[in-house]
């Protein structure tokens, strides 16, 4: 079943450019069903707590088998990227302005390229996937225009390094390993008579990681690439290309979670980044980029999260990377809706010079914003205390185990600040708002901008971040439902 899902993708990617051309921005709504069959179609092959795997030959003189495995981790990650990714399409129908064939096959590709890297259980098949993940934001990134080349080009650079990080990795535990299987590689006894090798695999590894998701030393592409349209952003940066190295992370958590270097590596960069993230995005005025550090700020907490390496931190990442990419891609869609109808994605000029009159946008602003604020009954208050919990929980020597839980807690103090005045933001102007805008004004002897009034937008809009808003309300109140996992 899994091969007919990827073929389905592989087939609809193929499709894209006909269908933008045939239907135009409306393509969208066609090339959302496939995504949407395959998850229907990946979620009837899994049993719970059952693993699913099927292999084709496909090389075999050098070992390389197309083998695909389906476990509780893969199917949440290729459930965020199937689900997210229809999402996406279906927005970008009413978002896009024009005809634009090149956007649908990009996204298509990069959906297809994550499918690969989430299920396969081939690690050269992993590495070409990781490769195409990639290449199809590069070129998303630069679909947008001249303002996108370079950032464009400086996201490649960080990304292709990291690529080149996990080729040796790659190489290293499949010559030591004596096989391709990312599965026998975890399970091989061999590593337990080379830490130094363990240790060197594990070196790379993180690295590789850091670069995809955006970790220090390496976190300067993800807000550079914001010059990227609202629905790749919601897509590259809330559920799919940052979380295949955190993905990464968790797929080799089992095999490198006793390595001590791999722990200090994941504990003192994803704290770090955590930190910076949050500092800098409670400064922001552009709303997007607010989100962007946001998102750099969340992924830190997630690779922290993941260095502390027990069963309780794994299942506490997970979670939170359920929660972030719901909450994270209906506020992209939601800032993207802001800028659609108001012309600006300003703090100031919002609070100042737009009345926005829009119910359900700001509604839906306001429950993922308060999601990501770590807020109860939401889904981001039950993944931010199992953050704290399996950090209180995690056995290491007390004044280590206070300082990881300091770096969580006040993390999520800024990420509660920075998330209402992302709302309040989004809201825009108040009648005490324009009255000081007046003043100032005023006061600085020149003429007062005059004040737009912005009405709601349509539903095809606002349908998609509405029903992920819902999701981290239905997962906050009932959290058992994540146990199908």
């Amino acid at each position: 079943m899994l091969f007919y899902v990827l073929a389905l993708l592989g087939l609809t990617v193929a499709a894209a450019p006909l269908a933008s051309r045939l239907l135009g921005r409306d393509a969208g709504w066609l090339l959302s069903l496939p995504l949407l069959a395959s998850a229907g179609m990946a979620a009837s092959t899994y049993s719970t707590g059952q693993v699913h795997t099927e292999s084709v030959r496909w090389m075999p003189t050098i070992d390389v088998n197309f083998s695909l495995r389906l476990d509780g981790l893969s199917l949440v990650f290729l459930m965020l990227v199937l689900v997210i990714g229809a999402g996406v399409l279906a927005y970008s129908t009413r978002y896009l302005h024009h005809k634009d064939t090149a956007f649908y096959f990009y996204i298509c590709g990069f959906a297809a390229s994550m499918a690969v890297v989430v299920t396969t259980d081939n690690l050269m098949v992993f590495y070409l996937a990781w490769e195409l993940t990639t290449l199809c934001s590069y070129f998303l990134i630069a679909n947008s225009g001249e303002k996108g080349h370079q950032p464009a080009i400086r996201t490649l650079l960080v990304t292709v390094l990291g690529g080149l990080f996990l080729l040796g990795a790659t190489v290293i535990m499949a010559i030591n390993a004596g096989t391709m299987s990312i599965s026998e590689v975890i399970a091989s006894p061999m590593w337990a008579e080379n830490p130094a090798l363990l240790a060197t695999v594990a070196f790379l590894i993180a690295i590789a990681a850091f670069t995809k998701s955006a970790q220090f030393p390496f976190q300067a592409w993800l807000p550079d690439s914001m010059v990227a349209i609202a629905p790749v952003s919601a897509y590259l940066h809330a559920a799919a290309m940052v979380k295949a190295g955190i993905y990464l992370i968790l797929r080799y958590s089992p095999l490198l979670h006793d390595v001590q270097l791999w722990n200090v590596m994941l504990v003192v960069c994803g704290g770090i980044t955590a930190l910076f993230g949050a500092l800098t995005a409670i400064k922001c005025d552009d709303l997007k980029e607010l989100l962007a550090y946001s998102t750099m700020s969340q992924l830190g907490l997630l690779v922290l999260t993941v260095g502390i390496g027990t069963d309780a931190a794994i299942t506490a990442a997970i979670v939170h990377t359920i929660a972030h990419a719901c909450f994270k891609a209906a506020l992209f869609m939601s800032v993207g809706i802001i800028e659609h109808e108001t012309g600006t994605r300003s703090y100031q000029k919002l609070r100042h010079t737009r009345m926005v009159k829009m119910p359900i946008t700001t509604g839906i602003i306001t429950i993922a914003g308060a999601s990501m604020a770590g807020i109860p009954l939401l889904l981001g208050f039950v993944s931010k205390e199992g953050l704290i919990t399996a950090s209180l929980d995690s056995g290491l020597a007390e004044p280590f185990k206070i300082l990881v839980t300091a770096v969580i807690v006040i993390t999520s103090m800024f990420t509660f600040a920075y998330s209402f005045r992302y709302i309040i933001g989004a809201r825009g102007a108040t009648k005490h708002s324009i009255a000081e805008a007046n003043y100032q004004a005023e006061e600085g002897g020149f003429e007062p901008e005059p004040v737009e009034t912005i009405t709601e937008a349509k539903p095809t809009v606002w349908f998609v971040p509405g029903i992920l808003a819902l999701v981290t309300v239905v997962l906050g109140i009932v959290p058992s439902l994540l146990n199908w996992a």
